[in-house]
């Protein structure tokens, strides 16, 4: 047989037995790598100074946030939500660390955040996030708050106390139109409108001026800050300065949708306020930051994820801001700093509700103030205190040796006036053991040296008296 025929044939059998073979005998073959897809990009929007009730979606009967409304038809709402401390700084502090003012040590405006601290943004920025910030309010900027650590861009240029809504949600828009579409972004845009003084823009809050009031008693009582002329006298009327807050929430309101807008449906969008504000509630006149009240508290929160089953939801139970930062990382699949005050929010908005037993820890500057009908004045450095669960509120006021007390039983009585600590006080135990952990550990309060600059602005918003 000729030498080429046999090689022919051994060829053959060959290709023939590699082809009986079965696949996995078989070299294997180069598979074309799988995309995998970016993780979600985040927008976090903070409202300063917007408590929860005055939000259309929070039951207000006023329209005042159809943008906002409509985010809250799309994620989950948290019904029951609240600051750890009625100032901007520390508020923005716990939400960015997840912790409590006592861990991370923000326990006034102009004290920037210990650099050893994790945030939100560090994290993510590690994670290879593009970070781009836009701050409102002069207590955010850089200098005084110490916010700008993992932020690409921390666009906080601006005179003065603050700037408008709509030049700051300009300057993110820009610089979203910069990114790749291919990288996830974590964006972060600090409204201050709601802010006194207020003063929104033309046609924002003629709208809303609906309702009667009684006439504010003293002008004194109306901090400096806040005074409002009308034909060369001081107004009296509250709702002179009602129509006007809630015209500024409008404002912001339309701001915040050009910016949902603008992002679309892919990333997770939280939306929050850092604190609210007191109105007429009580002895307290269109301020914030020295009590612990409802109004000051109570906070709206929204979360809107891609996933449709995390949809369209309204979460009763006690939530944090505090657990801004562990919920957004646990749906990020990233691991959150050790011991955080802050729990994922996640498996309650799966089950559509928070069990009982939660315990909300908030704290104010004690400023002087009228207390059981006495005014009364407070050791310097120190601080009111409250812890809150579903239906009661425990606040306790630094008098001296001796604590003074208020117990509220919220579901009879919301507005808290009803002080029942000298004869309830056995219904506050576990609030009792919350405001003592709290005293026990953490960082004492250390004021900021403020040089006369920082004193004239803050003096400008109601923060240093």
């Amino acid at each position: 047989m000729p030498r080429t025929l046999s090689i022919c044939r051994a060829g053959i059998l060959l290709a023939a037995f590699i082809l009986a073979a079965p696949a996995s005998a078989r070299a294997p073959e180069t598979a074309a790598p799988k995309k995998v897809a970016p993780p979600p990009s985040v927008v976090l929007i903070i409202l300063d100074t917007a408590r929860a009730d005055h939000f259309h979606c929070y039951g207000y009967p006023l329209p005042t946030t159809p943008a906002i409304d409509r985010l809250a038809s799309e994620g989950a709402l948290f019904l029951g939500a609240f600051s750890q401390a009625v100032n901007t700084n520390p508020s923005h502090a716990s939400l960015f660390t997840g912790l409590l003012p006592n861990a991370h040590g923000n326990h006034y405006n102009s004290t920037p955040l210990d650099p050893a601290f994790q945030t939100l943004t560090t994290i993510l920025a590690k994670g290879g996030y593009r970070t781009g910030a836009f701050v409102s309010g002069y207590t955010m900027v850089a200098s005084q708050s110490g916010f700008n650590r993992g932020f690409e861009i921390y666009d906080d240029q601006f005179t003065g106390q603050e700037r408008k809504g709509v030049e700051t949600v300009d300057r993110a828009l820009a610089w979203l139109r910069s990114l790749p579409p291919e990288k996830p972004y974590f964006l972060f845009v600090h409204l201050f409108d709601p802010h006194g003084k207020y003063d929104p823009p033309p046609g924002f809050a003629e709208k809303f001026r609906t309702g009667k009031y009684d006439a504010i008693p003293e002008s004194g009582e109306i901090p400096g800050y806040q005074r409002l002329e009308i034909g060369g006298a001081l107004s009296r009327d509250p709702l002179e300065y009602i129509s006007r807050y809630d015209g500024e929430i409008h404002y912001g309101d339309a701001q915040i949708g050009r910016l949902l807008d603008a992002v679309g449906e892919k990333p997770v969008v939280v939306f929050a306020a850092d604190h609210g504000e007191t109105l007429v509630e009580r002895d307290y006149y269109f301020s914030h930051g020295a009590r612990l009240n409802e109004e000051a508290v109570r906070v709206p929160l929204i979360f809107r994820f891609p996933e449709k089953g995390l949809r369209g939801k309204r979460i009763d139970g006690v939530a944090q801001l505090v657990d801004v930062l562990p919920t957004l990382l646990s749906y990020l699949g990233r691991t959150a700093p050790p011991r955080p005050a802050g729990r994922s929010l996640l498996p309650f908005i799966r089950a559509g509700g928070i069990p009982p037993g939660g315990t909300a820890i908030s704290e104010a500057r004690a400023a002087s103030m009228l207390l059981a009908g006495r005014r009364v004045y407070f050791p310097q450095r120190t601080f009111i205190l409250s812890a809150r669960n579903d239906r009661y509120k425990l606040i306790r006021y630094p008098t001296g040796p001796k604590a003074t007390l208020e117990l509220f039983d919220l579901e009879k009585d919301p507005a808290e006036r009803n002080n029942i600590a000298s004869t309830d006080l056995q219904r506050a135990s576990s609030l009792f053991t919350a405001l003592d952990l709290y005293l026990v550990s953490g960082r004492p309060p250390q004021p900021p040296d403020l040089d006369e600059e920082a004193k004239k602005k803050l003096h400008s918003l109601g923060y240093v008296d």
